[in-house]
């Protein structure tokens, strides 16, 4: 038997993480104040590393030092050029114009409002409603005066509420204690008609802990009576009132889209976080390469560059994705038209980026814009694909169910196994858990739920 033996060489690329990507990829996920806290934590540890009293972008400040010049050359600083893609002349406003006091509780009920498909006519009964609720998350008017005020049916009126109490915080939009706890009950997953029956004629009870009284009341085993007890007491019988308080809060924007003379603009906030520069006072240390502290100096050096180029790369990559959000969602912006799908496989092709790259650059960070403050990952729906291959959105998925059902004859309603066949004939393919699914998040009941008797 004759043996082979060939050598053969083989090139592959690899993604290498250098200490430096890792950088880059901590900085980039941060949040803002999470960002602050790293430089704050940086500068105590880095004597290279200082702030910028100026509101210049972040700098290396070596125009005028030779020794810091020669060593980063040494470097192969060049490697590092062009990282900062802004204008030094480009305007920016005072830091004051970019805190805005967090949400009131209304403008957080009418922002989830925004974000669910109805009708204009339904939107305006939305905003009745929120405008109607009290600091503590109880609405003051009664479903006949949406009825009259609307000229709608009691139905209609009732199906815009049961949506708000499906907001957050959970037990918003009750009429009364028993009403916000029972919702808060059913968004966990908790409810049955023993805790029904505790929180309607019992509630004093679960107060003392008169766990003996509970449990012969509701025909419960005592063990069970504490089991009930411990629930009810994770519940808020004031859920308003946490965005309602006195403490002043700020919600401080990492991007903002602008209407500037008719046309949309990205700006990143340069406020955000500090102005970093290198300290000139190891000038001397870096021109005499035989000093003991030359090696410490220039790993330091090293650092700090990485760290003001992860700053000025963050902010960059941030602004081209939400240009790429700005780009897809357009409509949302200019015609107040539903949210498209849009998912991160989207955006990065349209960035340039990696996907892993865009859910670190959205992780935690805010947008302002002419519609309001959002979190950037609200831009993200979901969709499917019909039988031609279109994308479409869940929100117009939900919007169909929810015609079916407004539509359905009340005496026989439709199952979510007839919405789904439904929906199959107008190509779009989902099974009947995910219309099940869908139906609960719009806050509409079962069929059998549903029907009327005639």
């Amino acid at each position: 038997m004759k043996l082979d033996f060939n050598l053969q060489l083989q090139q592959e690329q690899k993604l290498v993480m250098t200490p430096e990507l890792q950088m880059a990829v901590k900085v980039l996920q941060l949040t803002s104040c999470e960002l602050n806290e790293f430089i704050q934590n940086e500068i105590e540890e880095n004597p290279l590393l200082d702030y910028k009293e100026n509101c210049e972008e972040n700098s290396y400040d070596t125009a005028d030092d030779n020794g810091i010049n020669d060593f980063i050359n040494y470097l192969d600083y060049e490697d590092l050029n062009g990282i900062n893609s802004y204008d030094k002349d480009e305007e920016y406003a005072s830091p004051i114009n970019f805190v805005t006091k967090e949400k009131s509780l209304w403008d957080y009920l009418k922002e989830q409002l925004h974000f669910i498909p109805l009708t204009e006519k339904q939107k305006k009964m939305g905003e009745y409603i929120i405008d109607n609720i009290d600091e503590y998350g109880y609405l003051t008017v009664d479903t006949k005066d949406i009825k009259n005020k609307f000229n709608v049916s009691s139905v209609a009126a009732a199906e815009i509420l049961n949506i708000i109490q499906g907001f957050e915080p959970s037990g918003v939009g009750a009429r009364n204690v028993y009403e916000c706890l029972i919702i808060q009950v059913k968004a966990k997953g908790s409810y049955d008609k023993n805790i029904d029956y505790i929180i309607k004629n019992m509630l004093n009870d679960v107060a003392e802990e008169n766990i003996s009284k509970i449990a012969e009341g509701a025909k419960i085993t005592e063990k069970k009576a504490r089991e009930y007890i411990k629930l009810i007491k994770t519940l808020d019988p004031k859920p308003g009132i946490r965005l309602c308080g006195d403490t002043t809060k700020y919600v401080i924007p990492d991007v903002y889209i602008e209407k500037i003379d008719g046309q949309y603009v990205v700006r990143v906030n340069k406020e955000l976080c500090p102005t970093l520069k290198i300290n000139k006072k190891y000038q001397k240390l870096l021109s005499q390469k035989d000093s003991p502290e030359y090696n410490y100096v220039k790993e330091k050096l090293e650092s700090a560059m990485w760290i003001i180029k992860s700053i000025d790369q963050r902010m960059s990559t941030i602004k081209k994705v939400v240009e790429a959000i700005l780009a897809y969602q357009f409509d949302f912006f200019e015609y107040d038209s539903d949210l498209v799908t849009l998912n991160l496989k989207d955006i990065a092709n349209a960035a340039g980026i990696h996907e892993s790259t865009v859910s670190r650059a959205i992780k935690g960070k805010y947008v302002q814009t002419p519609k309001g403050t959002y979190e950037i990952k609200n831009f993200f729906v979901r969709g499917i694909q019909n039988a031609e291959g279109e994308d479409i959105s869940t929100l117009k998925i939900m919007d169909r169910i929810k015609d079916l059902i407004d539509n359905e004859n009340k005496s026989k309603p439709y199952s979510d196994q007839e919405i789904s066949g439904k929906l199959e004939e107008e190509n779009i393919s989902i099974s009947r858990r995910t219309v099940a699914k869908y139906r609960a998040e719009l806050n509409i009941a079962s069929s059998p739920k549903r029907r009327r008797k005639e």
